[in-house]
């Protein structure tokens, strides 16, 4: 009896993404309009020079390019590597915000020496001690996510199972998690480029990044 089952192809990625079912169509237009808009508005912001600054504000123009990653992949179908990466745009946020609120003048100058600061979960910690973040949500998105992200960029169980069908090995993301991971990628770009423009301090900029966002999805 023959026990051996099939490596399947990349033709799945492709019709996933090439067929383009609306709700992912959706997704994929407001992801690319956010893109759009936040950068243009962004685009030329100045702010008083320090190293605190140029480390926060680095750290978030990252987490924004890392959205760009999620688009470009989950356009390409490449979903696995598109969920990859959504763990550290949300640690290169969360870095980006305790370098600006919380972190020491020492604390930074080891960073810029190649020290990376302590887990993300003792950052939120120390950033839940700011009135900035002490409602507790990032504390609270932490918990509800941290460990799916985690399977989604060390190859955990998650990504193994999407690529087990009954008969053969080959990539099957259901397309509700394409979208889910999507618009949470989208949804953590708006925090950090709203981060950047409070770092500015220009209060015009961060209610018009805020107006964009919900203007882009209003309708869900």
């Amino acid at each position: 009896m023959d026990n051996s089952i099939p490596l399947g192809n990349f033709e799945h990625l492709k019709t996933l993404c090439g067929s383009r079912l609306p709700q992912l169509e959706v997704a994929l237009d407001r992801a690319e309009q956010w893109m759009g808009e936040s950068a243009a508005l962004i685009n030329g912001v100045s702010f008083l020079t320090s190293n605190r600054l140029r480390v926060a504000l680095a750290l978030q123009h990252l987490s924004m390019e890392h959205h760009q990653g999620v688009h470009v992949l989950v356009s390409q179908g490449v979903i696995g590597s598109a969920f990859a990466l959504v763990r550290p745009q949300f640690e290169t946020y969360v870095r980006g915000v305790w370098v600006h609120h919380c972190a020491s003048e020492k604390q930074i100058a080891d960073f810029l020496k190649g020290k990376g600061p302590a887990g993300v979960g003792k950052l939120i910690e120390e950033l839940e001690k700011h009135k900035e973040f002490s409602c507790g949500t990032l504390g609270v998105l932490k918990k509800s996510i941290y460990n799916n992200l985690n399977d989604f960029t060390h190859g955990g169980a998650i990504q193994v199972k999407a690529r087990n069908s009954t008969n053969e090995v080959v990539s099957n993301y259901l397309p509700e998690h394409v979208i889910g991971i999507l618009e949470a990628s989208t949804t953590l770009s708006g925090y950090a480029a709203i981060a950047i423009a409070k770092a500015a301090e220009d209060a015009t900029l961060v209610n018009t990044l805020v107006e964009k966002y919900q203007e882009i999805h209003k309708d869900g």
